[in-house]
């Protein structure tokens, strides 16, 4: 898949900056650990970055999900940037649009005047949430310029929108291990909502456990032969046909089994 922003404009105007901007790295990146590097790239085609932030605001829990910056950046002040300063930006566009702000903010030396950089700040809502890209320029760079500015402005709601998604996939990734840390609880799940007998469910409890068919053959006393019996028998039930879809259909199982248990905890 190619995604290409045409970000430049007359050749004339802006003679030192590339034809197009591949969007492609950014994302293919969402959900890995290099959305942060992917999009401190592509800042970089607009006359320089070297450090870039992603954060989620989430009522008053402001979270940062990933940062990235170059070989040689500077040490980041991270005090220019709080729930306040995010939600007075946010103040200042509507529940769907994107505020693009620029700003002078301190260096590494917050006693040389001459140290401070320029802040690129990207913010936007998202359903429940809301979303900060921070780019940090050199110090001494050459301010952005109108048609930079511009041309964030207008690849800023989808920008966002990759950030909200990232967030989605990384920030709420489920916790699964305790799904395989219990052998009477996988065999529970195994049990109570399948058709499986009461021997192919134990198999396939033990198989989940990360036993060897000679290791579930011990442990249940039977021989090396009925475990593969009972394993053939448990996945043509289940229409699966590997190890990989057991483990994949017993997490949906149990994801789903977790999820039913919320409201009656909550009830109780």
């Amino acid at each position: 898949m190619n995604v290409l922003l045409d970000l430049t404009g007359p050749a004339s105007t802006v003679a030192s900056r590339p034809a197009a901007h591949d969007f492609t790295g950014v994302v293919e990146a969402i959900g890995t650990a290099d959305l942060a590097d992917r999009l401190l790239t592509f800042f970089a085609g607009f006359d320089g970055a070297d450090h870039c932030a992603l954060f989620e605001l989430r009522g008053f829990e402001f979270t940062e999900i990933a940062a990235a910056e170059g070989a040689d950046a500077a040490v980041v002040a991270r005090s220019d940037l709080n729930v306040y300063e995010v939600k007075r930006q946010l103040s200042m566009v509507g529940n769907m649009g994107a505020r693009v702000d620029v700003a002078m903010v301190p260096a590494s030396d917050p006693m040389d005047p001459a140290a401070k950089r320029q802040r690129i700040l990207i913010c936007a809502r998202r359903a429940d949430a809301a979303y900060c890209i921070r780019v940090l320029r050199p110090a001494g760079a050459a301010a952005l310029c109108d048609q930079g500015l511009g041309m964030l402005q207008q690849v800023a709601n989808m920008l966002i929108s990759v950030v909200s998604k990232h967030a989605d996939l990384t920030l709420r990734r489920p916790n699964l291990t305790p799904a395989l840390c219990s052998l009477e609880e996988i065999e529970d799940c195994m049990t109570s909502g399948t058709d499986l007998s009461k021997r192919e469910g134990e198999v396939c409890a033990r198989i989940l456990y990360g036993l060897s068919s000679y290791g579930i053959a011990l442990d249940l006393g039977i021989g090396k032969e009925s475990v593969m019996t009972y394993r053939k028998r448990a996945y043509s039930r289940l229409g699966i046909g590997s190890q990989r879809e057991l483990l994949m259909w017993y997490l949906a199982m149990w994801s789903k089994r977790q999820a039913s248990r919320r409201p009656e905890e909550a009830a109780a």
